[in-house]
């Protein structure tokens, strides 16, 4: 009898764990869209097969790409002042809405209802009502002193409840917090240090990624968004000739560490979660830049945008398994997604391609030409066409 309900109790929890992931059927198919910045338009591929079946045009250098959970698709574009606006369960181009600047990054809101806008040259966050593309308002966030730095926001980013959006002014040096309803800023929070992105951890608090700090140094701050006070800033040691340009962070599955970015080199930085102290640095491939996770955890890709690598860690041990060369190119894209059968695909930029990666063997199993400087790709299941 024991034996029978501990079966039973296991089968439940398989199929419980296999309806939390979005499945492919024989009707459909997972599809990526990819943005590319020189040819001013986003592709769609299909990953089964491996062809390209819809090419959309956009407005100039598109680069981000977010959906909204009924399939409506926002393109910031770099190279002019407006978003482009897609139907991506139709592959179609619905409208382009204009903005008061140049978009740097998007955010969309957890419920999918809103967009944060932030961006190149203007030190506003600009709300969008996805139902009917109608703008909100802008929200000035910090006093632009008509520096000649380029990027004056890089990630606007939402808090896990939806109601805040949380922006780096990187001319001010300071992390400005904005209640979306309001449209009025609640906190300004001192840094002295420029930020690329921000990311939940899994106990609530807010990881900031820093691009570098007044003193040049490489570091995460962590972020309590309950009192708008840091916590702390953890200092992030780089070898000689390597720069602190931070990137992209990330948690492990089971939350337990944060691997960290630095583009400026080829440093990847593990810090414990629970005691909030750096555990081990890694040296990968040139522009350290975005880690994905396997399902199951036990490995990180990490995209290295500098040269034609993809560093494979083991993240039991938390060595370097094994550099993967993707191509002839020196530049590489800021996404990638892990397949049903374990496949890693990453963005060759240079090269123009969708690189797979086999997850047993870490091989490069193949490759999909796509268009000049691809950036980002969000892969969808759509039913098959």
């Amino acid at each position: 009898m024991k034996k029978s309900t501990g079966s039973l109790l296991m089968v439940c929890l398989l199929a419980l764990m296999a309806g939390c992931m979005p499945r492919v059927t024989p009707s459909s198919s997972r599809y990526a869209y990819v943005t590319n910045e020189k040819d001013n338009n986003l592709l769609v591929v299909d990953l089964n097969t491996e062809k390209v079946i819809k090419t959309l045009p956009t407005g100039r250098i598109p680069h981000a790409l977010v959906f909204t959970p009924a399939g409506k698709g926002y393109v910031n574009n770099r190279g002019e002042h407006s978003l482009t606006v897609i139907d991506g369960n139709n592959l179609t181009v619905l409208k382009k809405i204009p903005l008061p600047a140049t978009s740097m990054q998007i955010a969309l809101s957890p419920d999918g209802k809103t967009l944060a806008v932030g961006y190149k040259d203007a030190l506003l966050i600009t709300l969008i009502d996805t139902a009917t593309d109608r703008i909100l308002g802008s929200v000035p966030i910090g006093r632009d002193k008509n520096s000649k730095k380029p990027i004056r926001i890089m990630h606007p980013f939402w808090s896990k409840d939806g109601r805040f959006v949380y922006a780096g002014d990187n001319l001010n040096k300071t992390v400005v917090k904005i209640d979306a309803a309001r449209q009025k800023i609640t906190a300004t929070i001192p840094l002295k240090a420029t930020v690329h992105h921000f990311i939940t951890a899994p106990d609530g608090t807010i990881y900031i990624c820093e691009v570098r700090d007044n003193r040049g140094r490489l570091g995460v701050a962590v972020l309590d968004g309950t009192t708008d006070r840091i916590i702390k800033r953890i200092k992030i040691p780089m070898p000689p000739g390597e720069t602190a340009r931070g990137h992209h962070g990330k948690f492990t599955p089971d939350g337990k560490f944060f691997y960290f970015c630095n583009e400026g080199g080829r440093t990847l930085a593990i810090i414990d979660t629970a005691t909030l102290q750096l555990v081990k640095t890694i040296q990968v491939g040139k522009g350290a830049g975005h880690t994905y996770f396997s399902r199951d955890g036990k490995r990180a890709f990490i995209v290295c945008h500098h040269d034609n690598i993809v560093s494979v860690i083991d993240t039991a041990s938390q060595r370097l398994i094994k550099n993967v060369s993707v191509g002839t190119g020196k530049k590489e894209g800021h996404s990638g997604y892990i397949g049903d059968d374990g496949s890693f695909y990453m963005l060759n930029a240079a090269d123009g391609m969708i690189c797979r990666i086999n997850g047993r063997t870490l091989a490069l199993q193949s490759r999909i030409k796509v268009g000049r400087n691809p950036m980002i790709m969000v892969v969808r299941i759509l039913p098959r066409r």
